[in-house]
């Protein structure tokens, strides 16, 4: 049933990912003409390698793509701005504009100081050092940084060391200089956090295997159990919007309580052995979460790997043997032995709702994990397939 159900998923994960990945992505956003009139519209988000090169705008008049030569720039309300006016033929990133202006091309980043349009450039050389050989970076972007800001940042040089070659760093830098010179600046992603949390519980039910194999499998176990069980546990998802709001790394811990039994009558002798096992794990479950574009609906994506820590394991076995008209019963033993802990991988997908303080959907998982025993004799490993109830607060 699980792996009737696992093909099924993937083939589900296989068809939103190339029916979210046809459509668009319209957003609030706007065109500015070589008149430079601003026009008002719906602007496809895409990445930035494609708005370097095009920008896909819906108006009154409909869809239509405009080039660097057409338009004087576009943008994203409260969001990325793109401009055709910094290096011919192509669209920039606007960073900040101001005394300094930061400007992103596909390749490196730009500022700007009056009618001076610097490229900072950054990278790997090979050098040989005391016959060892190895790379080290050409920071000619650090002696450029310090030349624009050293009439109003004390100790340039000393900054421009310390600071990474980075949206980030330099997006500060250039800041904290234009606010240094009291001048008025813009920073069109301001009201996008470089980073973002966004905290949830989860509740639902899990449907595990144990599945044993191998030549030598003990008499007393089943080729696998089952158990359905409910679940609870807590997510931590981290994204920077600044560069892109589809891609966040989570983090999560559940908690599960699993009972599985088996009867197994065996002739000749006549055996009956009686095995129950109980579990309570757990899981660590790490991922990569990619968002499709949010319609009414917002679909998800999750892939990642699994640990699971065996809070407390059990597996006791009891055994009758009948002689003619006798029935001996036997002290109760260890079934098997278990690990503390493994590591596996799992996948699902997801849709949340959106409410005014928080969102709201289900997601379907599944995860297979490593060996649960040490047996040179038999493989045990368990599998999972969850159904969960997702709150995130906004």
């Amino acid at each position: 049933m699980i792996k009737k159900t696992k093909l099924a998923l993937i083939n589900l994960l296989l068809l939103i990912s190339i029916t979210s990945y046809a459509q668009k992505d319209f957003r609030a956003g706007f065109i500015i003409t070589h008149e430079s009139d601003t026009i008002q519209g719906m602007v496809d988000y895409r990445s930035n390698t494609k708005n370097y090169e095009s920008c896909i705008f819906k108006g009154k008049e409909g869809e239509k793509k405009y080039y660097p030569n057409q338009i004087l720039g576009f943008g994203y309300q409260n969001d990325k701005l793109f401009s055709s006016q910094i290096i011919e033929g192509t669209f920039v990133e606007v960073l900040v504009t101001g005394t300094i202006s930061l400007y992103k091309s596909k390749e490196l980043y730009h500022a700007k100081k009056g009618t001076d349009l610097i490229d900072l450039k950054s990278s790997m050389k090979q050098v040989t050092i005391n016959g060892k050989v190895g790379v080290k970076e050409t920071s000619n972007w650090r002696g450029s940084l310090t030349y624009l800001i050293n009439d109003c940042i004390e100790n340039p040089s000393k900054i421009t060391t310390s600071i990474q070659y980075s949206e980030k760093s330099l997006t500060r830098l250039i800041i904290r200089y234009n606010s240094c010179m009291g001048e008025e600046f813009t920073e069109p992603k301001a009201d996008q956090p470089w980073t973002k949390f966004e905290y949830g519980i989860l509740f639902g039910v899990s449907k595990s295997e144990i599945n044993f194999s191998g030549e030598y499998l003990y008499t007393y176990l089943p080729s696998s159990y089952s158990s359905v069980d409910p679940t609870i546990g807590i997510q931590l998802a981290i994204s920077s919007p600044r560069f892109t709001d589809r891609i966040a790394f989570q983090s999560e811990l559940h908690f599960t309580k699993s009972s599985y039994s088996s009867f197994i009558e065996t002739t000749s002798p006549i055996n009956y052995f009686d095995t129950y096992v109980d579990i309570n794990t757990l899981s660590i479950p790490l991922s990569l979460k990619y968002s499709f574009p949010e319609k009414k609906y917002g679909f998800f994506l999750q892939v990642g790997l699994n640990v699971d820590v065996l809070l407390s394991k059990q597996a006791r076995l009891l055994e009758e043997r009948v002689y003619g008209e006798e029935v001996f019963t036997y002290p109760e033993t260890t079934a098997f032995e278990m690990k503390n802990n493994q590591i596996g991988y799992w996948g699902g997908i997801g849709v949340l709702r959106s409410f005014k303080k928080f969102k709201a959907g289900l997601t379907v998982r599944y995860t297979q994990m490593s060996e649960l025993t040490d047996s040179p004799n038999y493989t045990a490993s368990i599998n999972r397939l969850s159904l969960n109830l997702v709150v995130v607060k906004k």
